[in-house]
């Protein structure tokens, strides 16, 4: 709440409201997500969890770009009243399938989740600088990415604590939250933002989706800073895809840590990403690529020596390291996206830049489940962590270029 007062946030209530939403939908997908992977590990292993949280996430990837085109087009508060209520009956149906022990249903209805998810970013973030003023804008997205690290936080602690009571306790507690999320979105009204000419000519491209879809990879291409900005996501896809999975097995049959040892990942994953999006929100303009790049580069070389360490107690420190690291990319990412972008193409471009990401993490989960009878955990986080770590390099190595070719452009 400091965060949100600070950026200017508490004046708006529409832009405070929007903020009560999002900490109960991004609360919802983290305990969903965790209770999902220990409910999955209880009754099977590291493979098969990577198998369900695959067949789940997938449809999401072929949902972006679509709502990326819908965010532009369409009325942004009915499509996040529609895919959070999508998400309400999703977990519920994941809820009653976990109590029957049939994970090929809890699967599936986790693809139906995965797709309604899709469409949250976008539309919610041109909701956002629908009510936000541009000079508030970097401050605002620090402001939701601060929601990240303390929801990850509500999400290990309540699916420790709900799947200790029951197994499919965390998944109906997940679906509450999206209900929540609902009640604090119908109060709001349909904004209507003042948009420029160019922005009308923008919207009114193209009248299909494939002329959309066009539409965000042509403004990916004109503007370099945001072209940049979804290449290097690719760097983090290495190491998203297989996150939760790959953290979960480490601690638990790599170093052989409690079941809680999970829990107080995510807690200390959500800590550090909360304190350094808080930090990112109050960087000067001038330090944003730098310290951008540089995060990048220590997220990946922290999840290699995660790998590497013998012992739990330095693993967890070291993951609390990392998503440090990674506060300053969430904190930083969507402002440097579309810091260069006209509004009427936003939604299609950060869609573009989802789409981009998810991609490599799919590709990376799928990669981890059919790789991990062969190779060893270790050694697949290894090369994730190195690959990672290469990619934010490269960035950092032409961040300079990237400014003074946006400079020339202006």
């Amino acid at each position: 709440m400091g965060e949100l007062r600070s950026c200017g946030l508490l004046r708006h209530r529409e832009a405070r409201t929007l903020w009560v939403a999002s900490a109960f939908a991004s609360a919802g997908m983290w305990l969903l997500q965790i209770a999902t992977a220990l409910f999955v590990l209880s009754v099977a292993d590291a493979s098969t969890l990577a198998v369900v949280q695959l067949c789940g996430a997938l449809p999401g990837l072929f949902a972006t770009p679509l709502a990326g085109w819908v965010a532009d087009r369409l009325p942004v508060r009915r499509v996040c009243l529609a895919c959070q209520g999508v998400q309400v009956l999703a977990a519920i149906g994941m809820g009653v399938s976990a109590l029957h022990g049939d994970l090929v249903s809890m699967a599936l209805l986790f693809a139906v989740q995965s797709a309604a998810m899709a469409f949250w970013a976008p539309t919610r973030q041109q909701w956002l600088y629908a009510v936000v003023e541009p000079d508030l804008r970097q401050r605002a997205n620090a402001a939701l990415g601060s929601l990240n690290g303390a929801m990850v936080i509500v999400g290990a602690l309540g699916a420790g604590v709900a799947s200790a009571l029951s197994a499919s306790g965390g998944v109906f507690a997940a679906a509450s939250l999206f209900g929540l999320c609902c009640a604090a979105l119908v109060l709001l009204r349909e904004p209507g933002p003042a948009l420029s000419s160019e922005d009308v000519r923008l919207r009114s491209t193209g009248h299909g989706f494939l002329s959309g879809l066009v539409a965000g990879f042509a403004a990916a291409r004109h503007y370099p800073l945001a072209r940049s900005v979804i290449w290097i996501g690719i760097a983090w896809g290495f190491i998203g895809g297989g996150y939760t999975v790959m953290v979960s097995a480490r601690l638990l049959e790599d170093l052989r840590g409690p079941a809680m040892a999970v829990s107080w990942a995510f807690v200390l994953d959500g800590t550090a990403v909360l304190v350094a999006t808080m930090m990112a929100g109050r960087l000067a303009p001038h330090r944003r690529l730098t310290v951008w790049g540089a995060a990048y580069v220590v997220q990946g070389l922290a999840w290699t020596a995660f790998f590497l360490v013998p012992d739990l107690a330095t693993a967890l420190v070291i993951l609390a390291v990392m998503r440090f690291a990674g506060g300053f990319i969430v904190g930083l990412d969507t402002t440097i996206l579309l810091e260069t972008v006209p509004e009427g193409l936003r939604g299609r471009v950060m869609a573009l830049h989802i789409t981009t990401y998810n991609t490599m993490a799919r590709l990376s989960l799928a990669a981890l489940g059919l790789l991990l009878g062969a190779v060893s955990l270790q050694v697949l986080g290894t090369v994730a962590g190195i690959a990672a770590a290469l990619g934010g390099a490269l960035w950092w190595a032409f961040a300079r270029s990237l400014r003074t070719e946006d400079s020339d452009r202006d």
